[in-house]
């Protein structure tokens, strides 16, 4: 009776660790392409795409970022910062370099 509850416990906690894995993955998968995009100049076309909408996502639900990185990103990712973002000047990409 223990040895099965011990059995489901590692089949759930095995579940739990899959999705998790899964998750990270897609999240790692769209920071690389934001960060491809924003270093080639393609920011604004990257903001109609679903990795942005999974940045986005994670930024505000999951990121363990300080605040003020959350805010300038989200508001990035939101266009709020729209034509204005020069890649150049890094700090986006630096910040979502940080989260990959």
């Amino acid at each position: 009776e223990t040895m099965d509850e011990a059995t489901a416990l590692r089949e759930k906690e095995a579940k739990a660790f899959a999705k998790d894995k899964a998750d990270l993955e897609t999240n790692i998968a769209a920071i690389t392409k934001a960060v491809a995009a924003l270093e080639k100049g393609a920011g604004s076309a990257f903001l109609q795409t679903p990795a942005a909408s999974a940045v986005r996502t994670w930024a505000m639900e999951r990121a363990d970022l300080p605040d003020e990185s959350r805010q300038e990103l989200l508001s990035f990712l939101s266009g709020g910062q729209g034509e204005s973002y020069a890649p150049a000047s890094g700090e986006i990409t630096g910040i979502l370099k940080m989260m990959g």
